[in-house]
């Protein structure tokens, strides 16, 4: 489990990197949905590859709810602490830097506690990606009883 913690983390470090060198790349609100698609699909396809099936759907979750941890302690902090100009939602928007781009590609508030609710979406996506890969290999799992099954008779 610890594996798939520190894996999550290191792989939401590396997806805000890679959005920020794409949003240096350009501005267009194309470009900045994009990026947040690819964002998406980038953490679905780590916790497929990467990371390991620890035996339950509510352990797998727990295996990659660091990110969205401290995404929620950051957004808490905003909260309860708000700042004269809303500066300290910065800090939320760029640990949740794709999220950024979209409120720029949509045209609204980043400022605004409503992408608070934003704070669970990495979580959600690796997980989406393990819950895949559980999927994956059980029916191929089933797949081959089956061909063996066939072959006995």
């Amino acid at each position: 489990m610890i594996r798939n913690i520190l894996l999550s983390f290191v792989f939401h470090i590396f997806i805000l990197v890679m959005t920020g060198i794409l949003y240096l790349m350009g501005n267009h609100p194309l470009s900045l949905v994009l990026a947040l698609l690819l964002a998406l699909l980038g953490y679905i396809a780590f916790g497929f590859v990467f990371l390991q099936p620890m035996g339950s759907v509510f352990s797998n979750l727990l295996s990659v709810s660091l990110v969205s941890s401290i995404g929620l302690l950051i957004g808490l902090y905003c909260l309860i602490f708000p700042s004269q100009m809303g500066f300290n939602w910065m800090f939320f928007l760029g640990y949740n830097l794709y999220f950024f781009g979209l409120s720029q590609a949509l045209q609204f508030d980043p400022v605004s506690p409503v992408t608070f609710c934003f704070f669970v979406i990495p979580s959600l996506s690796l997980w989406a990606g393990l819950q895949i890969k559980v999927f994956f290999y059980k029916n191929q799992d089933t797949a081959k009883r089956l061909v063996r099954f066939k072959l006995r008779k």
